[in-house]
C-alpha cells in the first residue's frame, strides 16, 4: 500500500518510503502476521535476526511507523503492537495508542490483506 518515494507526515516530521523500507516491509509484515496468528510478541532484536534486517534493533521505529501507516490504509490494526523491547516486554515509547488494546485487535484480526 505504501509507494516507493512517498513522503508521509507522522509525529511532526515527514518520513520518506526509501528503497530499503519498500523492499523490507512485505517480509516484516508477513513475519508479524505469523506472530499475531500465534497471539505472541517478538522483540526488536528477534525480528532483526529472523529477517536479517539492516537496522539496529533500537533503530527500527521508523520502519514500524511506516508499517502502522500501511496497516491503517488497509483498515487493519497495527502489527507494530506485537514488537516489544527485550527488557520491558512492551512497545517503544513512541508507539501511538494503547498497545495492549491494539494487540487485542491484532490477535482478533481474522483476515489480513
Amino acid at each position: 500500500m505504501l509507494k516507493l518515494g512517498e513522503e508521509i507526515p507522522m509525529k511532526g516530521r515527514v518520513v520518506r518510503v526509501t528503497q530499503d523500507a519498500y523492499d523490507y516491509l512485505p517480509s516484516i509484515r508477513d513475519e508479524l502476521i505469523q506472530v499475531a496468528a500465534d497471539a505472541g510478541t517478538v522483540t526488536y532484536g528477534e525480528l532483526k535476526d529472523r529477517l536479517q534486517l539492516p537496522w539496529a534493533p533500537n533503530g527500527m521505529g521508523r520502519m514500524l511507523d511506516l508499517l502502522s501507516v500501511d496497516c491503517q490504509r488497509r483498515g487493519e490494526p497495527s502489527l507494530a503492537a506485537v514488537v516489544v523491547g527485550q527488557r520491558t516486554g512492551e512497545v517503544g515509547q513512541d508507539f501511538d495508542g494503547d498497545p495492549v488494546a491494539e494487540r487485542a485487535r491484532v490477535y482478533g484480526q481474522l483476515h489480513w490483506s
